[in-house]
């Protein structure tokens, strides 16, 4: 399987996807849900291929594989009050915790500047590689069929006697 980085669009995809995916209020939506907040992606067909694609950063919900989040804020633990935008202490948290209504509010927190960069800038160090390892690999294919051509000829000269 090629590697996805080397798909046309494909890092600004990733970039875009943490910057928004990091910062929003909650972590996780269905994949669709992202889609109508990020618009098309210009790698693949939708969204949902991107996050699947690139698990070092997102994660899809198991059985369907509706929702998605990034992988480092699902990482945190629901502390996090959409409606009052801010992390809970923890003696908030235990009454919180005890409503389940309230419970529906709170969400993973949003991650920080410093730590979507830090993203950002492992997508760009991976796409990087892959273009690398990309270019190693295009003076081993003529080396191979050189290689090949020769031990055919061999067999062949080797049959023909």
């Amino acid at each position: 399987m090629a590697n996805p980085y080397l798909r046309d669009w494909r890092l600004t995809d990733v970039i875009a996807a943490i910057a928004l995916m990091g910062i929003y209020p909650y972590a996780s939506l269905k994949w669709e849900e992202w889609a109508s907040r990020l618009g098309a992606p210009r790698s693949a067909d939708n969204w949902r291929t991107v996050f699947y694609e690139h698990p070092e950063f997102f994660r899809l919900s198991d059985e369907e594989a509706e929702w998605a989040s990034l992988r480092l804020r699902y990482g945190f633990d629901r502390t996090y009050s959409v409606s009052q935008r801010r992390e809970l202490s923890f003696n908030e948290l235990q009454t919180v915790t005890a409503n389940p209504e309230d419970y529906k509010d709170l969400t993973r927190k949003p991650l920080t500047l410093e730590q979507i960069d830090a993203l950002a800038n492992i997508a760009i160090e991976l796409h990087a590689r892959a273009i690398a390892q990309a270019g190693e690999r295009r003076w081993l294919t003529p080396l191979l069929f050189a290689l090949l051509g020769t031990v055919l000829g061999a067999v062949l000269q080797a049959a023909l006697k």
